[in-house]
This record gives C-alpha cells, structure tokens and sequence, in this order.
C-alpha cells in the first residue's frame, strides 16, 4: 500500500503539488538575556519535509499567506495588551 503526504496551506487552504515552492512558519521562544522573560518569535523557512511533518508547523504557499499570517500573528499579539511572554512548555 502507498501512503501519500498532503499538505495545504493553513492560510487559503490550496494543496501542495511537488513543483511549487512553499514556506514553512515556526513560533519558537526566545529570551534576550537569561532570566528574562521569553518571548514568541515567529520563524520562516522554505519548505523541508523534515519540518513541515511537526504538528505546531504552519504551511504557507506563498508571500501572500505568508503576509496574511504575519498579519494575524501579530494582530493577536498585540491584542493581549502589554509584552508577550510565552511558555516554554506550553503548545505553540
């Protein structure tokens, strides 16, 4: 039996065919210093089947997804008031 990966993007929904170049979103933690707060940092890559398999992964099929979740990333950081502290621990 053959098993089949899909992926869409997580932005407009389109599916992923082998020729398109896509892009990989990651938010990760980051502290400036030690034993000061983390804070969320988004991180962009382009595709890898390595990465894009992680449930916390986003799928972006293009610059304009990738605008749209940077949009919507920071929008809903900036709308829980004061700096953003993110849990090492928790899901992303």
């Amino acid at each position: 039996m053959a098993w089949t990966e899909r992926y869409v993007c997580d932005v407009c929904g389109k599916k992923k065919t082998e020729s398109e170049d896509w892009w990989l979103a990651l938010i990760d933690c980051h502290s400036a210093q030690d034993g000061t707060p983390s804070q969320p940092v988004l991180k962009l890559q382009p595709w890898n089947n390595l990465v894009a398999h992680s449930a916390e992964t986003k799928h972006l099929c293009g610059a304009a997804c990738m605008h749209k979740f940077l949009d919507r990333w920071m929008g809903n950081l900036q709308s829980i008031g004061g700096p953003p502290v993110c849990n090492e621990d928790s899901p992303k």
